[in-house]
This record gives C-alpha cells, sequence and structure tokens, in this order.
C-alpha cells in the first residue's frame, strides 16, 4: 500500500502525533521538520496518494489544505488520479473546501474541468459561483462563454465582475450593443459604458447598487453622459447615498438636467451635512444663471466652508442689484483671501457705486491680489472714483486706522495720497 519508507513516514507522524498531545513541543518540532524535508521528497504518485488519504479527515482545513496540496505537488498536469479527487473535492461539505477545488481545477489542463466547472456558475454560494468562474477564464475554453456572459446579468455585482474578469480572459468580444454595456461595466469601465446610448442604463443603473462606493462613485459619474430619463430616480437615490463622493457625482451627473424634482433635490443637498455635497449643488445651481435661485445662495453666504461661500459669491456676481451689492461688500473683509478677491471682481462687475467704499476700504487689503482687484473694481464702477463722496469718506475712515501694522499704515498713506491729490486737483479746478 505504501509505495515508500517516506510515505510510511509521513503517515505515521500524522496518524500517531496528534494522540500524543501539545505538551510534547520538542517532538512536535521534530515532526514538523521532519515533514517539511520529506515532503519535498515525495514524487507525484505519493503526494496524490497522501492528500487522497488527507481528504478523509473530519477537519475541513485539513481537507482544504491537501486540495490545495494537489496543486502544489502536480503543477498543471492533466493527471486522472487528481482529476477525481478534485471531482470529489467539489461535493465536499464545506463551502472553502469545494471553493479550493474549483480554484485548483482552473489551473489543470483537462478539458473535463470545464464540464465540471459550469453548472458552480449557477450555485447558491456567491464565492464558489466566482471562483468558478474566475477558474473557467483561466481554462480559455470557448464553452464556457455562454454561461459566463449569462452572469454579466446577475444581480451580484461581484458575480459580474469576475465574469467580466474570465470573459476578457478568454477574449471575448461582445457581439452587441448591450453586451458591450455590461462588459464594460463589468471590468470596471463604466465612462465607455456611457458611450453605448441606452444599452448602457440598465448595467450603470445596477452598478450604482455595487457594495464598493468606488463603482457607484463610477457609474454615477458615467450616468452624466447618458441622455436617458431612466437615470433620473436611480439618481436622485444615489443623491442620499452614505459616501459623500457618491453624492457629489450623482450631483454633477445632474448639470445640464432642468426637471423640478431635480432641481428641488439639488437645492435641498445645499443643506448637506459635507461640504463637498454642498460645493457641488452650488456650482451646478449656478451653471443655469437662473435669477431665481438668488434667494437660495443670498442664504448660503453664511457656509463655513470657504469654496461654498467662494461659489455664492460668483453666482450672484452676475445680477444687479442694490441687496447683492451690499451683501457682497460684506465679503471684503472675509477671512479666505479667495472669498475677497472673489467678491472684489463680483462688485467691479455689478458696476454699483455703492461699492466705491467698501471697495477702497479694501486696497489696503494684506494680499497684493486683492487690492489690485479692488482698484481695477472701483475704475470698472467709475474711472473718476477718488473724486467721489463715498472715496472721500472711505479716505476719513482710514485715516482714523492708527492701531495697525506698519505694512497697513504704508497701504492706507498710498490711498490717501492718492485721494489727496485728487481733492487738491479739484480745488484747484474750481
Amino acid at each position: 500500500m505504501f509505495k515508500t519508507e517516506s510515505g510510511i513516514l509521513l503517515a505515521l507522524f500524522h496518524l500517531v502525533m496528534p494522540g500524543l498531545g501539545t505538551r510534547y513541543t520538542g517532538l512536535h518540532r521534530a515532526k514538523t521538520l521532519c515533514l517539511s524535508r520529506l515532503t519535498n521528497r515525495l514524487d507525484t504518485a505519493n503526494m496524490i496518494w497522501w492528500n487522497s488519504l488527507r481528504l478523509r479527515s473530519k477537519n475541513p482545513e485539513i481537507r482544504r489544505n491537501a486540495i490545495e496540496g494537489l496543486h502544489v505537488g502536480t503543477g498543471s498536469a492533466a493527471n486522472s488520479r487528481v482529476f477525481e479527487v478534485l471531482a470529489a473535492g467539489l461535493n465536499d461539505d464545506d463551502l472553502k473546501v469545494r471553493c479550493a477545488a474549483a480554484r485548483v481545477l482552473g489551473d489543470l489542463e483537462d478539458e473535463r474541468a470545464v464540464d465540471l466547472l459550469m453548472p458552480l456558475l449557477s450555485s447558491s454560494s456567491p464565492d464558489l459561483r466566482q471562483t468558478a468562474a474566475v477558474a473557467l477564464g483561466h481554462l480559455r475554453d470557448p464553452r464556457a462563454v455562454d454561461p459566463l456572459v449569462l452572469m454579466l446579468r446577475s444581480a451580484n455585482p461581484q458575480d459580474r465582475a469576475k465574469a467580466g474578469e474570465a470573459l476578457r480572459d478568454l477574449g471575448w468580444t461582445p457581439p452587441n450593443l448591450d453586451d458591450q454595456a455590461l462588459f464594460d461595466v463589468a471590468i470596471g469601465n463604466a465612462r465607455a459604458a456611457s458611450f453605448r446610448g441606452e444599452a448602457a442604463i440598465d448595467p450603470l443603473v445596477s452598478e450604482l447598487q455595487h457594495d464598493t462606493s468606488f463603482a457607484r462613485r463610477s457609474a454615477a459619474e458615467a450616468l452624466e453622459g447618458v441622455k436617458d430619463p431612466r437615470r433620473i430616480q436611480p439618481l436622485l437615490a444615489a443623491l442620499r447615498d452614505a459616501d459623500p463622493t457618491v453624492r457629489v457625482s450623482a450631483i454633477h451627473a445632474f448639470a445640464a438636467e432642468n426637471a423640478k424634482p431635480v432641481v428641488d433635490a439639488l437645492i435641498r443637498a445645499l443643506h448637506d451635512s459635507e461640504a463637498c455635497v454642498r460645493l457641488a449643488a452650488a456650482q451646478v445651481l449656478a451653471r443655469r444663471d437662473n435669477p431665481d435661485f438668488v434667494p437660495v445662495f443670498f442664504e448660503m453666504l453664511g457656509d463655513a466652508h470657504f469654496e461654498v461661500r467662494l461659489a455664492c459669491i460668483q453666482y450672484l456676481g452676475r445680477f444687479a442689484h442694490p441687496q447683492i451689492t451690499e451683501a457682497l461688500a460684506r465679503f471684503l473683509t472675509d477671512g479666505d483671501s479667495d472669498v475677497r478677491l472673489a467678491a472684489a471682481k463680483a462688485l467691479g462687475a455689478s458696476r454699483d457705486a455703492a461699492a466705491v467704499e467698501p471697495l477702497v476700504i479694501a486696497m489696503v487689503d494684506q494680499e497684493r491680489s486683492i487690492r489690485q482687484a479692488a482698484e481695477s473694481a472701483l475704475n470698472n464702477i467709475d474711472p473718476n472714483w477718488p473724486h467721489t463722496e463715498a472715496a472721500q469718506r472711505a479716505g476719513s475712515r482710514l485715516e482714523a486706522w492708527t492701531d495697525c501694522p506698519s505694512w497697513v499704515r504704508s497701504s492706507i498713506s498710498q490711498v490717501l495720497t492718492k485721494l489727496r491729490s485728487t481733492a487738491d486737483n479739484l480745488q484747484i479746478s474750481e
């Protein structure tokens, strides 16, 4: 029965040692070392025989290791005895053992393995289905194409991904747009699927239910390029996704959508707990140039995040209204320099004389770019702004700024010199 002395010793060690107990640590170490050396010397026949014996163990981990040992011991050789053992492993009570058997079958150069693996694609176990799909891809047998294409339509996103991976290994070319879109999404190329038109809707919408936020985000981004009303409800649902980056992508997907339910949802997103979501909603709504949104953006001017305030200022600056001028003037003293710069530019674009006084004050800002923007805005509003009463009032206010850093005093001096020079010239002309 035992083919070599090594096989006898190996069997004895496995059968005797478990009964000795763990207290014999020295003997246990000797066993491990001996087994390692003996295993390396075993030929293929002994390895098959020994792992077949281990498959009778009541311990599923030992049975799984036996299956994997067959793979290690035989490489990719098509050995009929190995095939029989693996076929038996597919009926094991333990899922991990069955998955191990399917995995090793995928590395055997035996066409019979395909016949065993294809039925597993309809298993009730997702792990077994997906392991079988990958194994079929390794075998590269065209008979596996049809059941793998069917698996592309599974409700399980991991099923779709593994089927796509296997079909790619098989070199499969989708025969129509529907299958091409399914395949694109399955292999993680959602953007490519968006170019398949209406065929992309179902696979991309299904991907919005994926268990990873990256896949959901990619699907939402891709749906921006698919102009089909069937995308609206799924994307509205994505606006409630737990991951804020998915919500951001869904918002941008609505960039060109003006349906009332969408606009209402975008306005609600302005109050999201995440600043990135509020910013995305503000940017998308601002693209519409709709004055009806002015009250909404007024409210958002008090947002805690500077980028949201910046987006609101840039939007409000497109509309000329005394209330807008008054509101934007307050942001010439915002704590963020980008916000102050945007406010200065927006006030210049408004051409509202009411902005002159706060803009003159802004000419002593600590940032050179803002000082320059303020002066440019003043010239845009009125080239003769230094002659205005508003500018002179601002000068009087600046003169009262005595307790300030030296660089501020220097800027104030320059502004006052400009204003006094204008005032003197005005008196001379009179």
